[in-house]
């Protein structure tokens, strides 16, 4: 056994998960390290910093396309970092679908990933990249495509930059899976409270650096999806036109549960100014996106 392995076993680090290991939480993979976390929009880039606590830091945001940015900020972000280890999340060449009847059988999201064809069938498209969460009670999946093309030049392009790369996510998706779990965890609740009680209807709508989510849910059942990408920027009317079709079926009695990437958007105060009286929950805290992008 060569020294280093003796090392690395009496400081615990044997036991820890590889950096680019993308299933385990950030900070396990790098404890008591500085790095940074990412996010690419079509015409902007936005980073914050983590500290050796994983406390939140230095952060920013510049407007252009990231392989214009890149150039320029690569080396006050890698300054940010130890070794530049970064997260990305990619909010843009992103879909967010409903889909129906998709296979549940054992290993299908590792298939998903190595073998989207056998995964999904002819929902699958060359050049994508997928992931997919089911719902529990019904027979409805989200599933998420991502160009490979996307990601394949944001890797490189940080790559040639001295940053390495240890998880490439889409936040957009990440909060519309927080929020699913929320609307679960609350009608569980409510089931005990009050067995019996119809819970509603619930619109889910996730909002991350000018993309939206919208996914409708009747007691159980998801029914209706719509996503966007770099739909909106500090006008965010264009999310009311994603909205308030939605909200039209659903009807006004629905409860509307708003996330943000971060605290003090203006979108409820909006559609409540659009529907008096409709009831909205924003349900955001500081630094949601981010948060979420690093299993915070």
């Amino acid at each position: 056994m060569k020294l280093k392995d003796i090392v690395s076993v009496l400081n615990f680090s044997a036991f820890r998960p590889e950096p680019d290991d993308s299933s385990a939480p950030w900070l396990k993979r790098f404890p008591k390290e500085k790095t940074i976390l990412l996010n690419v929009g079509r015409k902007r880039v936005s980073w914050i910093s983590l500290d050796k606590r994983g406390e939140f830091g230095e952060g920013g945001s510049i407007e252009g396309e990231f392989k214009d940015v890149i150039g320029q900020m690569a080396p006050d972000w890698r300054g940010l970092t130890d070794n530049g280890w970064c997260a990305v999340s990619l909010n843009t060449r992103v879909m967010v679908s409903l889909e129906v009847n998709l296979s549940r059988r054992p290993g299908l999201l590792e298939m998903l990933r190595t073998n989207p064809k056998a995964a999904i069938g002819a929902k699958a498209e060359k050049g994508k990249r997928y992931s997919m969460v089911h719902n529990p009670e019904s027979n409805t999946s989200i599933l998420l495509a991502c160009d490979e093309e996307a990601i394949t030049k944001t890797e490189n392009m940080l790559k040639e930059n001295g940053m390495q790369i240890g998880r490439v996510t889409c936040g957009l998706y990440g909060m519309m899976i927080d929020l699913i779990n929320q609307v679960t965890e609350a009608r569980k609740a409510r089931s005990l409270s009050a067995p019996g009680q119809p819970f509603g209807t619930v619109l889910m709508v996730a909002c991350c650096e000018g993309s939206v989510c919208v996914l409708c849910q009747k007691e159980e059942a998801w029914t209706e999806l719509r996503s966007r990408t770099d739909c909106y920027g500090e006008d965010m009317s264009p999310v009311l036109d994603i909205i308030l079709p939605l909200l039209q079926n659903a009807g006004t009695s629905s409860h509307v549960i708003f996330m943000g990437d971060n605290t003090n958007s203006p979108f409820v105060a909006l559609l409540q100014n659009r529907v008096p009286g409709l009831q909205v929950s924003d349900v955001s805290i500081p630094q949601q996106a981010w948060k979420i992008v690093a299993d915070l």
